[in-house]
């Protein structure tokens, strides 16, 4: 994306760009629309050639230099769709996380039990599958144990706190992995009790990510049928839920009325 950025702003045509950098036309439009696995002297080439700013062209150069090395997802590729895969990447990359859920926990957040019981459900995951969607679904959570880890706010529907998924045991312990991960300075746990009505969140959970060095993504997950949309390139689309993340804070409750919230709910299953 930021390849065609600099050269639309460096007023380069694709011919042009193919003719520095001694490749066909083609090439550089699968490098744009990310089809085309990025070769970091290319990259650097590229961005001398547009007049990019150094210290983004250094991220950038850096960032295609990396992006040769396995990806850490990559044990889990027979059950991540390409949409998915460039969700995950960015995930990987984000500085800022916000998700809201209406019908479970969100994944980040979510105990072994919880997730295997949830994706054992599901009528969308092959059965041979499903052990390593869950087993995914944890592993994406190492990014809140990293040294500098992902910041992340959460809004969570009372209804999903209250849905018994995997029994009482693993429900129990599913709330209080919430009330403890809300204790640790980088996340925030908040719930929207049905009493509130109508809000702002009511067209459907989104995750929006947040980035030190680029624009921002959301993601927007649909019918199984219709499948899901991870964007980053439509400024409208996440300006929209930029706003609709930040009412939803302000609407939820706060983060220590929330873990009181999650313990009543907690103490009402013994």
């Amino acid at each position: 994306m930021r390849l065609r950025h600099f050269r639309a702003e460096a007023r380069r045509a694709t011919n042009e760009a193919a003719e520095e950098l001694g490749c066909s036309r083609g090439k550089i439009s699968q490098m744009e629309a990310g089809m085309y696995r990025l070769q970091h002297r290319d990259v650097r080439d590229l961005l001398r050639y547009y007049g990019a700013p150094p210290e983004e062209s250094a991220t950038l150069v850096e960032q295609a230099r990396r992006s040769a090395e396995p990806s850490w997802w990559a044990p889990y590729a027979e059950v991540v769709e390409d949409w998915f895969a460039f969700f995950l990447g960015s995930e990987g990359e984000a500085a800022y996380e916000f998700n809201y859920e209406q019908l479970v926990i969100p994944g980040l957040l979510q105990t072994t039990g919880y997730a295997t019981a949830l994706t054992a459900a599901s009528r969308t995951v092959e059965p041979e599958h499903r052990s390593k969607v869950a087993e995914l679904r944890l592993e994406r959570q190492r990014r809140l144990a990293e040294p500098i880890p992902l910041a992340l706010d959460v809004v969570i529907e009372e209804a999903a706190l209250r849905r018994p998924i995997g029994g009482s045991e693993i429900h129990g312990a599913q709330l209080r992995r919430l009330v403890e991960m809300a204790e640790r300075p980088h996340v925030g746990v908040q719930v929207m009790p049905t009493s509130v009505g109508a809000h702002s969140g009511m067209d459907g959970k989104f995750i929006l990510l947040e980035f030190d060095d680029f624009s921002p993504g959301v993601f927007v997950e649909g019918h199984p049928v219709l499948g899901a949309r991870y964007d980053v390139e439509d400024p409208v689309l996440i300006g929209t839920y930029r706003g609709i993340a930040k009412a939803l804070r302000e609407e939820a409750l706060d983060q220590e009325e929330s873990k009181a919230f999650i313990r009543e709910v907690l103490s009402e299953l013994t």
